[in-house]
């Protein structure tokens, strides 16, 4: 059983706020689903549609000496982002032009299915639906009690199973002061790993400095340069300064869904030239893999 909290608001105190608020239901156990404005939710919850569960095929690709570069839509978690925003975004005559990730929630299987399969009935070739925040509800793994992460992630398997998902972008709790944000560690992971199909996480991280291998699963932090497209690009430029093409390099790069829309990434994609190349998020973690053997 779904057990979460509908989170209307996003206050300025230490527990309303987001991080504060998701860290303590977290820690009791409770995913938290934002729902401000999901407008109809008992009549998309009770409407029948059919929701894929078939993996997508990933485009093959031959793991060169290049920058890997996979970008990342965030806001998934929030349904109402999903039956509102993301929906502008999606009708944008853009999309499909670069590789891009999607973040949605899973659980629209029950929320909202004649969304998800709208969704997934009109992506192209270039466009992969994830996870978002972080898998079954948002929810900050580390902060579970030790005894319930299982719980969590069993339902997070069964929903990926339900939609074919088998990449999460997921969040942690941060660091005192807000300085960062804590790695997953082997406990997380292997839980992770154990009860989801999952072949990838993609970790809030912001600076990109994270590309770990807990549990056997690849786990790597995203890249966050703020910004236009042109500055989005001399970011990336900047952030390999030290890699001299001796083998691939791996970046995860976040969208902000609320600034951004795919005629920026499109202008990005644009700009990207040699040794950048920017694949889909299952296509970017079977060459990690490869590049880990």
């Amino acid at each position: 059983m779904l057990r979460a909290v509908i989170r209307p608001d996003r206050g300025a105190d230490d527990v309303a706020e987001e991080w504060g608020g998701v860290d303590r239901a977290s820690q009791h156990g409770v995913e938290v689903v934002f729902a401000d404005y999901y407008m109809n939710g008992t009549v998309h919850a009770g409407t029948r549609a059919k929701v894929s569960d078939r993996v997508r095929p990933r485009p093959s690709a031959m793991l060169r000496h290049r920058v890997y570069l996979t970008l990342t839509v965030g806001e998934g978690d929030n349904v109402q982002y999903c039956q509102r925003r993301m929906r502008d975004l999606w009708d944008n005559p853009a999309r499909g032009q670069v590789p891009v990730n999607w973040t949605v929630s899973p659980l629209l299987a029950d929320i909202g299915p004649a969304l998800l399969a709208h969704y997934q009935r009109t992506a192209t070739a270039n466009d992969l639906l994830i996870s978002g925040p972080s898998g079954a509800g948002y929810t900050y793994p580390g902060s579970w009690p030790r005894e319930a992460l299982d719980a969590y992630t069993r339902l997070t398997g069964r929903f990926l199973r339900r939609t074919g998902m088998d990449l999460v972008y997921a969040y942690n709790q941060r660091l005192p002061e807000g300085n960062g944000w804590v790695p997953f560690d082997d406990r997380i992971v292997r839980s992770y790993r154990d009860n989801t199909p999952l072949r990838g996480i993609i970790q809030s991280w912001e600076t990109g400095d994270l590309q770990i291998r807990p549990a056997g699963l690849a786990v790597i932090g995203n890249y966050w340069p703020q910004g236009n497209a042109a500055e989005y690009r001399d970011g990336l430029v900047k952030h390999i300064e030290g890699w001299h093409g001796s083998g691939p390099l791996f970046i995860a790069g976040a969208v902000t869904a609320w600034k951004w829309t795919p005629s920026d990434i499109a202008e990005l994609g644009e700009l990207l030239t040699d040794p950048f190349e920017v694949v889909r998020g299952d296509t970017f973690f079977e060459l990690l893999d490869r590049a880990s053997r």
